[in-house]
């Protein structure tokens, strides 16, 4: 049996556009201090390089096939590493990413649409969250080989018109620019969110509950956040994820020196002129030099809140 035998796992399956990148990189940044609780954070690079397996699973595993020994075998070897010198103090495994349910190129963009082994390849944004999120849960309790895990999937929701828009704008910022994306109310008619409705969702997942403790907690961002401190939405987030660590997160946090980002907002949204300049340069731009265009445009023309 490993050493790593955690009683709890939290999925932040983050919704597009809901704060979340601000949440990865400030837990990133204190993943020292959640590991002297007991709490394991793992962001999305870190876990697409150290299980590069189960992320594979998670995007085109069938539900029909068990996973792999060799999937199995690399997971729990990483997350042991993971886990520190003392790998039975981890009681909580947190888990923040935003392609859990899915990624807003795969549900939104059916130009270059691939098909994939599972067939999971028709558009609608999060169309395949249960399914996504099933292999997931089951790729982690057999490499950890336990079942009795309680399980928590959260996820933020926001305005519906707010959270299309802001979709759109980073569609048009990652450079996924086609004759249904370029303009907005073009993009509004023609995109899926139908499978990315809050209350559709959450009856979705609480089908996982047959076979598994778990809860679904939803957060409604527009009310749980303040665009002028940016800081209390992660504090609002921590309350649900990890009632038992999170007031004093909160207090060591704030009082680390090191936390000098805590006021500062990534991956900003595109004011009206920096979205025509980014739609009229796309085309003179490799995706490798856009990537650089893009930084200048978050620099340059972000949106004001």
């Amino acid at each position: 049996m490993s050493q790593l035998q955690p009683k709890r796992i939290v999925l932040h399956c983050r919704l597009h556009k809901t704060g979340s990148t601000y949440i990865q990189r400030n837990l990133k940044r204190n993943q020292d201090l959640l590991l002297k609780q007991g709490v394991r954070y793992l962001g999305p690079n870190t876990f697409k390089k150290r299980c590069p397996k189960l992320w594979r699973h998670l995007q085109w595993g069938r539900l029909d096939r068990r996973t792999s020994s060799a999937l199995q075998a690399e997971t729990r070897t990483n997350l042991l590493e993971l886990a520190g010198d003392k790998p039975e103090s981890i009681h909580t495994i947190f888990l923040s990413f935003e392609a859990i349910f899915g990624t807003l190129r795969s549900g939104l963009i059916d130009e270059g649409r691939n098909k994939v082994p599972n067939k999971e390849h028709k558009p609608g944004l999060y169309r395949y969250a249960k399914a996504r999120t099933k292999r997931l849960m089951t790729g982690l309790e057999d490499s950890l080989g336990q079942r009795s895990i309680e399980w928590t999937v959260l996820f933020a929701n926001r305005n519906p018109e707010a959270f299309i828009r802001s979709c759109h704008t980073q569609l048009i910022k990652e450079g996924h620019h086609t004759p249904e994306t370029s303009h907005f109310d073009t993009f509004r008619q023609t995109a899926d969110f139908s499978h990315s409705d809050p209350q559709q969702l959450e009856q979705s997942l609480s089908k996982l509950r047959s076979k598994r403790d778990l809860t679904v907690v939803t957060l409604n961002y527009d009310q749980a956040s303040n665009p002028q401190e940016p800081s209390i939405f992660l504090w609002n987030l921590l309350k649900r994820a990890l009632p038992n660590q999170a007031d004093l997160l909160k207090q060591q946090l704030e009082a680390s020196p090191e936390n000098d980002k805590l006021a500062k907002t990534p991956n900003p949204g595109l004011s009206e002129r920096g979205l025509e300049l980014a739609l009229q340069a796309r085309p003179l731009f490799s995706r490798s030099e856009w990537k650089l265009f893009r930084k200048f445009l978050e620099k340059n023309f972000c949106k004001s809140s």
